[in-house]
């Protein structure tokens, strides 16, 4: 989905923008910091539930995540 392409780097940038760990982030999220890995190097993509619990995780909205993905993007 093209929309997505950096989806990887915009949970990144989300995510150092608050200055929070892999495991910070993975625990809130109730997923493992290695999947969170995946997720942000895109070896694997969230499904639509567990990227509604990451998003909960680190307190962003769809929101903060389409301005994420734009920031990415250029």
């Amino acid at each position: 989905m093209a929309a997505f392409d950096g989806l990887g780097k915009a949970l990144r940038w989300l995510r150092a923008r608050q200055d929070r760990r892999q495991y910070q982030v993975a625990e809130a999220a109730g997923v493992t910091k290695a999947m969170l890995s995946a997720y942000e190097t895109n070896k694997q993509k969230p499904s639509l539930e567990t990227l509604e619990k990451i998003l909960d995780g680190l307190g962003a909205t769809l929101g903060d995540l389409h301005q994420a993905l734009r920031t990415v993007q250029g």
